[in-house]
């Protein structure tokens, strides 16, 4: 047990014993419900022929907050979804606290969401400078620096905004699935900043799709009580 601690006494003093250096987590951005920009129609008219798909991509910018529609309206069953019906399509951070978000929460929603509308008008410059670089599948290329700048910002905001997430009130359960959802899209922008491409059909459907699955979860919570 003794030569143990004098093993570690030599390693702290050495260098190779220190702690971890504490993640620096940027702070919250200040965003407003007003700021974060929303659907061109509050409510959306089911058409012969469309689709939750379709509604979640008009309203969201991408068919997997599907499920974030579908929950928002109580459609158990989407496949029998009937024209002529009426669906909220409000913006995101209205339609989770209109479900009964927590106030203490509704900054970090602000911010996500603010952060999902930046991304999708930054994603087509940076596919348009990934394919003008001739990037295939596992290389890289130089991100230019005004996008890079711009996937930098969402990631902190995502990183900031689930932080604030991370610490529920008394009462409250931890929103894991979603801060998960989230934590993911954040280390994909991180890795589209550096120029590092796995896929090119694949990898920013995947951060789109966190994004949709990581609101719909939230919204699950919040439905649940943040329980």
């Amino acid at each position: 047990m003794r030569s143990n601690v004098v093993i570690a006494l030599l390693l702290a003093v050495s260098g190779c014993g220190k702690m971890p250096a504490k993640l620096i987590v940027p702070p919250l951005p200040k965003v407003e419900i007003a700021d974060v920009p929303a659907p061109a129609t509050p409510t959306i008219i089911v058409e012969k022929g469309s689709n939750l798909r379709a509604i979640a991509t008009a309203a969201y910018h991408h068919e997997s907050f599907s499920g974030f529609v579908g929950q928002l309206n109580g459609i158990s069953k989407p496949e029998r979804l009937l024209a002529g019906a009426t669906l909220k399509t409000p913006s995101l951070p209205v339609a989770l606290r209109d479900a009964g978000l927590d106030p203490q929460y509704q900054p970090a929603v602000n911010a996500l969401a603010k952060a999902w509308t930046d991304l999708v008008s930054i994603l087509p410059d940076y596919i348009l400078a990934r394919n003008d670089a001739g990037t295939k599948d596992g290389g890289r290329f130089v991100v230019p620096a005004k996008i890079k700048a711009a996937l930098l910002t969402c990631a902190e905001t995502i990183d900031a905004s689930t932080d604030a997430l991370s610490h529920p009130q008394a009462g409250h359960v931890l929103p894991r699935s979603a801060i998960g959802k989230f934590a993911g899209a954040s280390s994909s922008l991180q890795r589209f900043s550096q120029g590092f491409v796995e896929s090119l059909d694949y990898d920013t459907y995947l951060v789109e799709q966190e994004f949709g699955m990581g609101f719909t979860n939230l919204l699950l919570w919040v439905q649940a009580h943040h329980k």
